[in-house]
């Protein structure tokens, strides 16, 4: 059928050729007999009369004042002789390149186009002569018009409305035009715009021929012996469907004069891939739209019309581009609302703008200085920028240096000069500095009691541990049965104590990595102290202490772990039981001050006070420096994790020998 369709157009190019040549003539001779194309030569008398004193167009200044007047002489003149006389006879201008002869009337049968305008001294217009193929149309036209254009003032409502000098009307004057076959051709090939128009017989037949090609679209596909249709190639969406042979048709009809001249009506083989290309295409657009019938419209708009797709994209698109855009004006409005006009900043750069704004409202009120002036002013802008940005740049680099020197660690680094408005950095670099060196400080210190960690924990755990294996031997050879009794007495204390040590490094691991559950009940912490006193009263005795106790009236009652609550006490009264000069006083107070519950110990240490006490409650730091007397070193660690877990402070002063501990939680918190 594509191929058939094709043979079929070609084989109608010869009439059709001839058919749209004849339309082209009909076209090209309805124009020179027009009013447009006559109008041309009217004109040009008016032109042609008033240059006559300059002698030239350019000179004489109708190209500013009538600019279309002008246009329509410049339209013809390329393509028209002319002579110009005067009431006389005498020839005073003329266009007749290289001629000195005059042209007489007699001469003009020889041109294509000759017509003779004469004005008499009133300047009213007679056509004397129209020569040429057209003669008839064209007196006839020509008549007209001059009845139309012959009244007064042809001009003067022009002038007027542009307040420019009104054109003279011509005055004892004639003027002969003639054109020749040639220069009738070329102006016409360049002045008029003739769209070829398809012939009827291309008409009639592609539009039979593409009904055709849409039956058989759908009388194919419905046979099963053909096995077509279903080709994922039929399977387009509804614009290219419809688009493809649209655009197709439409290129075709438009430039079928094109087509049919461009081997003056002789078809070739481009001429036949043309149009089965194009059948092709009107049969393919023909087999997509017969998915309607299989998938029904509903479904098939939704799956195969393109822009329905796409207008749900766009749509979610111009919806985020909308909530991004009330996004960002409600940010400007929120910014301008929080604008502080009484800011100096703020004030400042205000002024500047207003003095900008005002700076250029009156250059531009200027015009030509104004201009001039605004050029300057933009150099002088320019610099002035300039030098501010190049300052900030160097104050910028200098500040990139020190946190350069800060960054390869030398903490000491100095901002040396004048910041601008970079100075509020200054102090925020000092603050990362003295962060920096405490973080430094702080690492430093946790290697050193890593350190002393293994180096005390080794001690500590050796002790016992080699006095076990001393005595095991020593139980092994003695047969004095007074002595083994002895030997394991020894063994059992020193087991003891190894087991204290265990048990107590195992309780500071749990509460340093707080992996220790609180038991959390109402606790009395006056009662609770006074039960871990009476429990070590015999060691108090021992030791030769005298205790002063201060409680208060009212019970203190906090919401507390009450077994871990009982280790800090005991830990307490043990290091003040352990290393307390004896026969002295201990003073005991427990009161509430304001929202806390403060317990305060105090007591004169027997050794000299020469430890850190921030240090004193770290891990396996004894005051006995030399670890002379029986202890893990984890006592008051234990002591400050416990009363931390549950929200509490611990603080542990010294002045010259005067020991204080002092525990503070605040009521309130610790309730909830």
């Amino acid at each position: 059928m594509v191929l058939l369709s094709s043979c079929i157009m070609i084989g109608q190019y010869g009439q059709s050729y001839d058919d749209s040549r004849k339309a082209e003539e009909k076209v090209k001779e309805g124009y020179l007999q027009s009013e447009d194309f006559l109008n041309l030569f009217l004109k040009s008398n008016y032109i042609l009369y008033n240059i006559e004193e300059t002698g030239n167009l350019q000179d004489s200044g109708l190209d500013e004042d009538y600019p279309s007047l002008t246009e329509y002489y410049k339209e013809i003149y390329p393509y028209t002789e002319y002579q110009v006389q005067d009431g006389s006879g005498k020839v005073i201008d003329k266009s007749l390149t290289g001629s000195t002869k005059e042209l007489k009337e007699k001469d003009l049968e020889s041109y294509a186009v000759g017509i003779v305008i004469s004005y008499d001294k009133n300047g009213s217009a007679t056509i004397e002569t129209v020569s040429g193929d057209y003669r008839e149309g064209q007196m006839t036209e020509l008549k007209k018009l001059i009845s139309s254009a012959d009244s007064e003032g042809m001009y003067s409502d022009y002038a007027m409305e542009y307040n420019v000098e009104e054109l003279s009307r011509p005055a004892d004057r004639t003027y002969t035009y003639v054109m020749t076959e040639q220069n009738v051709k070329d102006y016409l090939e360049e002045s008029l715009s003739y769209y070829g128009f398809a012939p009827d017989a291309i008409v009639y037949g592609l539009s039979v021929l593409i009904l055709l090609m849409c039956l058989a679209a759908v009388y194919f596909p419905s046979r099963p012996s053909f096995h077509t249709g279903e080709e994922m190639i039929f399977h387009a969406p509804l614009e290219a469907a419809v688009g493809v042979p649209l655009i197709a048709f439409c290129a075709i009809i438009s430039n079928v004069d094109a087509i049919l001249g461009r081997r003056k009506g002789i078809p070739d083989m481009l001429d036949f891939m043309l149009w089965a290309m194009f059948f092709a295409s009107v049969y393919w657009g023909a087999c997509c739209l017969r998915q309607i019938k299989k998938m029904g419209i509903r479904e098939y708009v939704k799956e195969k019309v393109l822009i329905l797709k796409l207008w749900d994209q766009a749509k979610g698109l111009l919806e985020r581009m909308w909530s991004w855009c009330k996004e960002k004006m409600n940010m400007l409005y929120r910014s301008m609302d929080e604008i502080d006009f009484n800011d100096r900043n703020n004030k400042i750069i205000i002024k500047i703008v207003l003095a900008n704004f005002i700076i250029l409202l009156v250059l531009c009120s200027l015009w030509l200085f104004g201009i001039i002036g605004l050029i300057v002013y933009s150099i002088l802008l320019f610099i002035v920028l300039r030098k501010y940005f190049n300052d900030l740049k160097d104050k910028y680099a200098l500040l990139l240096k020190a946190t350069n020197k800060i960054a390869e660690g030398n903490l000491d680094t100095e901002i040396e000069g004048d910041l601008g408005v970079f100075s509020p950095f200054r102090t925020e670099i000092e603050k990362i500095q003295n962060g920096f060196k405490m973080a430094v400080n702080e690492e430093v210190k946790s290697q050193k009691m890593k350190t002393e960690l293994i180096t005390n924990v080794s001690h500590d755990l050796k002790t016992p541990l080699t006095a076990i294996i001393t005595y095991v031997n020593l139980l092994k050879e003695e047969k004095d049965e007074d002595k083994r009794r002895s030997y394991i007495q020894v063994l059992e204390q020193k087991s003891n104590r190894l087991k204290v040590l265990i048990e107590d490094l195992f309780e500071i691991s749990k509460a340093s990595s707080e992996n220790v559950t609180l038991d959390l009940v109402n606790v009395d912490i006056v009662n609770l102290f006074k039960q871990v006193k009476l429990e070590l009263e015999d060691k108090i005795e021992e030791a030769g202490l005298e205790f002063r106790c201060s409680y208060p009236e009212e019970r203190l009652v906090l919401r507390l772990d009450s077994q871990k609550t009982y280790r800090i006490f005991e830990n307490l009264l043990v290091n003040i039981v352990k290393y307390a000069m004896p026969h002295t006083r201990v003073y005991i107070e427990l009161v509430q001050e304001g929202e806390d519950a403060v317990v305060r110990m105090k007591n004169i240490s027997a050794a000299e006070l020469d430890f850190n006490p921030e240090e004193i409650t770290d891990r396996f730091v004894r005051g006995d420096a030399s670890r002379n007397t029986e202890g893990s070193g984890l006592g008051l660690a234990i002591a400050k994790s416990f009363t931390e877990l549950q929200g509490g402070r611990l603080k542990i002063e010294t002045e010259a020998d005067l020991y204080k501990a002092e525990i503070r939680w605040n009521m309130e918190a610790a309730k909830r």
